[in-house]
């Protein structure tokens, strides 16, 4: 059985005893300080390579079901498929506007 990975309270644990926080280790990586809070929760592989890093272990090891043993991100991202145009967007908004009056 595979390993189920790091829960995310141990991984803000382990940043807090480096004697960092998330936000900082962001800042320190000219990140937003949210950056690496989401991705805690959503497979980002710049932002999770950050974490992996100041912890000194493997994505895998992390994230085994977002990562292959050789880092590749696996899982989709919260991007991932066609975006609606913005004359659907547009259209979408207006709809919405309508059913409120």
């Amino acid at each position: 059985m595979a390993s189920p990975g790091w829960h995310r309270a141990d991984i803000v644990a382990a940043i807090h005893k480096q004697n960092t926080t998330l936000a900082q280790l962001a800042r320190d990586n000219g990140l937003h300080e949210g950056t690496l809070r989401s991705a805690l929760s959503y497979p980002r592989k710049p932002s999770n390579e950050i974490i992996a890093r100041e912890l000194g272990v493997s994505l895998h090891a992390l994230w085994p079901y977002w990562f292959t043993s050789e880092g590749v991100l696996t899982a989709p991202t919260r991007t991932s498929g066609p975006r609606p145009r913005s004359s659907q967007k547009r259209r979408r908004k207006l709809n919405r506007a309508g059913a409120r009056r």
